[in-house]
């Protein structure tokens, strides 16, 4: 189904870009404005646009075909209680809880962040980006909790998409990891690729898949049971930080499926509730981006989850107890 827009020209947009001007009027991003002159959606009186830098003329109408968005058939969510750390017209900026998926798929359909995003903007949402994952530019492991950005504009969608795809986006994660790196500081640098043993899983390797880079620090050792490690992503690989961190020998407290050297840490003492945690340590707590439809850089941090805020002293308390214990 397709739907004709016509794009009258004003004095303002004299002697303006056609990509530019299709951008502003549609509010789309100015990448799916070009796509759309290159597909030859673009006309004036029947004549077909096809480059970009084309200089438009007060009084000039042009046509302008797009696809429409099929609406989304989720439902919406309203149990679902959505932690705001920034919202406006353009984009809303929340700290997830661990435990929600951010969207529906593997059996899960109703209990996602998605859904109660559909619950807190209504229908208006369902044509942002695509249906089955309306306003999410980007996601969060079900089990890991921080901040995310979501879309509520057409514009402000592909504006954002485009840039986490430009790698424009800054991520920071803390996440509380077995044993202290050495280096305490450095950057993992591999590629990432399914496991060809077990599809749900990612590994580290030296070819196939794409190319991944995670930066990491030492906050705060804990002991010698653990670390506190801030990670800077410079791509955006399914489980980076997780496959990166289990490469280097030092997983995630709690991983359930990367945390290959978990047993050994577990005869060394810690406490029941140490044990007993069942998801990855693994915070997202600073996030930054260019505002869609300022270009202004906007940033916004959060402390770590309460179970991981409770997991870093019983740590180190196991820590210091081995040590005097050794003494």
């Amino acid at each position: 189904m397709k739907c004709v827009h016509e794009v009258c020209v004003t004095k303002e947009g004299d002697q303006q870009r056609i990509d530019k001007l299709i951008s502003c009027a549609l509010e789309i991003s100015r990448n799916r404005a070009q796509g759309l002159i290159a597909g030859g959606q673009v006309t004036i009186s029947g004549r077909v646009i096809n480059d970009n830098s084309y200089l438009t003329k007060t009084g000039d109408v042009y046509t302008i075909v797009t696809a429409v968005q099929k609406p989304s058939t989720l439902s919406p969510n309203y149990d679902i209680d959505l932690k705001v750390v920034y919202e406006d017209h353009d984009v809303i900026v929340i700290d997830k809880d661990p435990y929600i998926a951010v969207h529906p798929g593997n059996g899960i359909e109703h209990h996602t962040i998605t859904n109660a995003l559909l619950a807190r903007f209504g229908a208006g949402l369902q044509s942002v980006g695509s249906s089955s994952r309306p306003g999410i530019v980007h996601r969060l492991d079900k089990d890991t909790s921080g901040l995310m950005v979501a879309a509520k504009t057409e514009n402000a969608y592909y504006r954002l998409s485009e840039e986490l795809a430009n790698q424009g986006f800054k991520k920071e994660y803390l996440a509380v990891a077995w044993g202290i790196p050495c280096p305490k500081r450095g950057v993992i640098h591999t590629n990432i690729r399914v496991k060809r043993s077990d599809i749900t899983m990612m590994e580290a390797a030296n070819s196939g898949g794409k190319p991944a880079k995670t930066e990491y620090e030492v906050e705060q050792e804990l002991g010698e049971v653990a670390s506190l490690i801030r990670c800077t992503l410079h791509t955006g690989r399914t489980h980076q930080i997780r496959v990166h961190m289990s490469h280097i020998g030092h997983s995630i407290v709690g991983d359930q499926k990367y945390g290959k050297n978990c047993k050994k840490c577990m005869r060394s003492g810690v406490p029941p509730d140490v044990k007993n945690f069942r998801r990855q340590a693994l915070h997202a707590s600073l996030l930054g981006f260019r505002h869609p439809s300022t270009g202004k850089y906007i940033e916004f941090t959060s402390k770590p989850a309460d179970d991981i805020q409770q997991l870093i002293p019983a740590l180190e308390r196991a820590g210091n107890l081995q040590a005097r214990n050794r003494g």
